[in-house]
């Protein structure tokens, strides 16, 4: 087992012990178990779920950071939401609102915010049970 803290900009999220971590790293899903070599790991839009005595909890989490030394995990991110905190109407509101303005095709920057706002939707949507 080893410890993990998450923190997004709203402040300290969760801090428990856990089995294993398996993230969303933008070279694609990496998991890190107890007594892993130090490690800093970019991470993009994705589902994120830990291991605690063989039972599973999943969230939804945006890009950030994971850091990893000593047995102890740091995972900074711009959101985190476990399945209970998601609003999956709203998030099937946005994923439609996200594909209409692609399908508009305006200025670069508006199609950049809404290919995040698209994966962010997606990703979320994979957590409905």
């Amino acid at each position: 087992m080893f410890n993990l803290r998450i923190v997004s900009p709203e402040g300290v999220y969760s801090e428990l012990e856990i089995d294993s971590i398996t993230l969303p790293t933008i070279d694609g899903q990496r998991t890190m178990l107890s007594n892993h070599m130090a490690t800093v790991l970019p991470l993009t839009i994705g589902i994120m779920y830990y291991k605690v005595k063989g039972e599973t909890t999943k969230f939804f989490l945006s890009e950030g950071l994971f850091t990893f030394e000593n047995n102890e995990g740091l995972l900074l991110v711009n959101a985190v939401e476990s399945q209970t905190d998601i609003d999956f109407n709203r998030a099937e509101k946005a994923k439609q609102r996200a594909e209409e303005r692609l399908k508009e095709k305006q200025d670069s920057v508006d199609m950049r915010r809404a290919e995040l706002a698209l994966q962010r939707s997606l990703a979320r949507l994979k957590l409905r049970q």
